[in-house]
């Protein structure tokens, strides 16, 4: 299956956020989501954190263009190719994880506070929330 066959998979949301937020909620949303995304540095450790335990678990295979993929990259290049991903000024748009015993795919890009897992099993959407919560952040599904 290549990226274009995981985008219109049910997808999940790893986020700041505990919930999507309804279009028509008063509160500062855009302001709250500007914040954060001019402090990424915080995010972006978050989420690298995240990504290298989940790798204990699964065989992670990492690309920043969905064509040249690193099987089970070391900590510090997942951590340095997500920074590339999620930076003031990045230097790769997106960065794509493949748990491929899953099936799944997750996607992070600048332009948002979080990670969407396309096509994840519940045994890792379990997994994901509970690594998720001990960095701060949430799981919810998205609309699909």
């Amino acid at each position: 299956m290549n990226i274009d066959e995981y985008l219109d998979r049910p997808y999940w949301i790893i986020d700041i956020l505990p919930k999507q937020v309804p279009q028509d909620a008063g509160g500062q949303y855009f302001a709250v989501e500007r914040y954060y995304l001019d402090r990424i540095g915080l995010l972006r450790e978050k989420y690298a954190h995240m990504l290298i335990k989940l790798n204990c678990y699964y065989d992670l295979t990492v690309s920043h263009d969905g064509e040249n993929w690193k099987r089970n990259p070391d900590p510090e290049d997942m951590e340095r190719w997500l920074g590339a991903c999620l930076s003031v000024v990045p230097t790769d748009p997106s960065l794509f994880v493949m748990v491929k015993q899953e099936h799944t795919l997750m996607m992070a890009s600048r332009e948002n506070t979080h990670i969407t897992v396309y096509n994840p099993t519940d045994a890792l959407i379990d997994l994901l929330r509970q690594l998720a919560n001990a960095e701060g952040l949430f799981v919810w599904k998205g609309n699909n």
